[in-house]
C-alpha cells in the first residue's frame, strides 16, 4: 500500500509550489512577488492530509503521474485560498495584494478542478456542499469565541471535522477517477469523523497557544469550566479567566479535572466512527491513517489517565 512519503515522492512539494506559482502568475502576472513571498506552509504541503488523496489514488491503481500532479496543483490552489480566508477570519485583515491573491486562487481552483475528470457538475456541487459545511463550522467557532462561557454541545464536538470539508473534495475526485464512486456514500462522513478526531487531538496539543490567543476550542472551554470561576453580576466568567489565569493554570485545571481524558476519549470515538465506515470500503490508505491516529490517541489517553493530574506528553 502506498505511503504518504511515496505520494510525496511521486509529486514533490517543490513541483506543486512551482506549478501553483506558474498558474497564478500566468493568470495575474502582477501577483508574482506576492506568491514568491508566501511561506511554504501556506500551501499545506507539510500536511499528511494533503497527500492522503494522492496516496489513495495510487493504492487504487492510478499510474498517471501527470494527473496526480494536476490534482496536487488544483488542491494546492484550493488550500491557498482557504488558508488566506482563515487568516482573514482569524485576524480580520489581509494585505490588499493577499486579498487579490485569495480571489485568484479560488478562481483557478474551481476552473481547473472542474476539468479533473470527476464531472464539472459533480465537482462544483461537491465544492458548494463542502464550502457550506466549512462556513457553518467557522461560524460555530466564532460563536464560541464570542461567548466563551457557553458549553460545547455534542453536535459542536462531533462536527469539528467539517472545517476540513473542502479537502474531502479531493477524495471525491479520486474516487470518481478510480471507479470508486460507490464509496461516496461512506467516504465524506468517514473522513469528517476522522478530521473531528484529529481536530480534538490538535486542539489539546495547541491548548497553550489557543489560550494566549483567546481561541475557545473545546479543551479550552473545558479548562474554563474546570477553573470554577464565578463572575459578578452575571458577567461571562471566561473574561475573568483570561484576565486572571495563565495557560499553566488552564492545563492544571484541565488535567486535574479529567478534562484532558474526556477530550481524548471523544477523539477516539470520532476515530472509531471513521473506522467503522471506512471498513465498508477499500480505502486502505485512509483506513490505515485512521488506525495510526487511533493508536496514538489511545497511548495519549493512557498517559493522561496514569498521570495523576500531571501533564501527559501529547506528541
Amino acid at each position: 500500500m502506498p505511503s504518504l512519503n511515496e505520494a510525496r515522492s511521486a509529486v514533490p512539494w517543490e513541483t506543486v509550489v512551482a506549478r501553483i506559482h506558474h498558474e497564478i502568475t500566468r493568470a495575474v502576472p502582477a501577483l508574482d512577488r506576492t506568491v514568491r513571498e508566501l511561506p511554504r506552509k501556506v500551501f499545506g504541503l507539510d500536511s499528511g492530509f494533503f497527500y492522503m488523496p494522492l496516496a489513495q489514488a495510487m493504492h487504487w491503481g492510478e499510474e498517471d503521474g501527470g494527473w496526480l500532479e494536476e490534482v496536487a496543483t488544483v488542491f494546492g490552489l484550493g488550500h491557498l485560498y482557504y488558508v488566506l480566508h482563515d487568516q482573514l477570519v482569524d485576524h480580520g485583515r489581509l494585505s490588499p495584494r493577499q486579498a487579490v491573491l485569495m480571489d485568484s486562487a479560488l478562481t483557478l481552483y474551481l476552473t481547473r478542478g472542474a476539468r479533473l475528470g470527476a464531472g464539472t457538475e459533480r465537482f462544483l456541487v461537491s465544492h458548494a456542499a463542502g464550502a457550506a459545511a466549512y462556513a457553518e463550522a467557522l461560524l460555530r467557532d466564532i460563536a464560541h469565541n464570542e461567548r466563551p462561557g457557553d458549553d460545547y454541545s455534542p453536535d459542536d464536538v462531533f462536527r469539528l471535522g467539517e472545517k476540513a470539508a473542502p479537502g474531502i473534495l479531493a477524495l471525491v475526485v479520486v474516487a470518481a477517477r478510480c471507479g470508486r464512486s460507490r464509496h461516496l456514500a461512506q467516504l465524506p462522513q468517514a473522513v469528517t469523523d476522522l478530521c473531528s478526531g484529529l481536530q480534538l487531538l490538535d486542539d489539546l496539543q495547541d491548548l497553550r497557544e489557543d489560550w494566549e490567543h483567546r481561541n475557545v476550542t473545546f479543551p479550552v472551554s473545558l479548562g474554563i469550566s474546570a477553573l470554577g470561576i464565578s463572575a459578578p453580576d452575571g458577567a461571562d466568567p471566561s473574561h475573568t479567566a483570561f484576565a486572571a489565569h495563565t495557560a499553566d493554570d488552564l492545563l492544571d485545571a484541565l488535567y486535574l479535572s479529567g478534562g484532558a481524558a474526556v477530550v481524548l476519549r471523544l477523539a477516539l470515538r470520532c476515530l472509531e466512527r471513521a473506522r467503522a465506515a471506512l471498513s465498508r470500503t477499500d480505502a486502505g490508505v485512509v483506513l490505515g491513517l485512521t488506525d495510526t491516529w487511533s493508536e496514538r490517541a489511545a497511548g495519549q489517553l493512557d498517559r493522561a489517565e496514569k498521570g495523576s493530574g500531571a501533564h501527559a506528553r501529547l506528541g
